[in-house]
């Protein structure tokens, strides 16, 4: 089996930064979480707690999926470039790539 050219960490990491930064500039509306209403809430029992725990877990969710997946691919990405330059100036027995 042939191995891997020595820059494939560089471009592949080069390539999740890249499609991470699409991602986050990119927020489609089905993706889109919808504001919640300022109105006074008139809900009791079990409904109640179904909305309050929804409000909650929406508060803590990101507003656009998109967003937060993109980020993740910025961090994966620059992760992965980061620790080849690292292993490039790594000593010739200790490097992983």
């Amino acid at each position: 089996m042939k191995a891997p050219a020595r820059t494939s960490p560089l471009l592949l990491g080069a390539a999740l930064v890249g499609a991470g930064l699409v991602l986050r500039n990119w927020e489609p509306e089905a993706l889109r979480l919808p504001d919640r209403p300022t109105r006074p809430h008139l809900d009791r029992g079990t409904s109640r707690i179904a909305r309050k725990t929804r409000d909650l877990i929406a508060r803590i969710l990101p507003g656009n999926m998109t967003g937060s997946m993109g980020r993740t691919l910025v961090i994966m990405g620059a992760g992965l470039v980061l620790v080849r330059l690292l292993d490039m100036a790594a000593d010739e027995q200790e490097r992983l790539f």
